[in-house]
């Protein structure tokens, strides 16, 4: 009777530890920021876990980029988007295919065009990145029935 109670003490004693083990080792951590050029940059947010932290330190950068796929009340996060940035010389200064939903990216302060592609599908939109203030852009794509 005490071989069974310390074994299913034991059991209960190790399952404990192996799980907060367990749960630590599925933890995500966040993209590896890059730079191209003078532009500083992530690209990701697959997963909620991963997009929870990019969505949390969005505020961090001053331009924060989100690419949906939407049908009336339904969304769906996108990736591998061509994306191209161009300064108001129409010079690029970004051209990334990306990780991930999200892109964030700190750019010098100035105007921009931002050229989103999908499936041959082309966005764009003129930006105006100030370093002080934080700047959110989506790009919208309809799903197909």
């Amino acid at each position: 009777m005490k071989d069974a109670r310390f074994a299913s003490v034991l059991t209960v004693l190790i399952c404990g530890l192996a799980l907060p083990m367990y749960a630590l080792g599925s933890i995500t951590s966040l993209p590896e920021p890059k730079v191209a050029g003078s532009v500083a940059y992530l690209s990701g947010g697959i997963g909620q876990s991963e997009a929870a932290m990019m969505r949390n330190v969005a505020k961090d950068y001053q331009l924060e980029i989100v690419f949906i796929q939407k049908l009336k009340t339904r969304e769906e996060l996108l990736a591998g988007i061509h994306l191209q940035v161009q300064d108001s010389h129409r010079d690029l200064v970004l051209d990334i295919v990306t990780d991930g939903p999200y892109l964030l990216a700190n750019l010098p302060q100035g105007k921009y065009l931002v050229t989103a592609e999908r499936n041959g599908d082309v966005k764009e939109q003129w930006v105006n990145v100030d370093t002080k203030k934080h700047q959110k852009v989506v790009f919208w794509w309809p799903i197909s029935d």
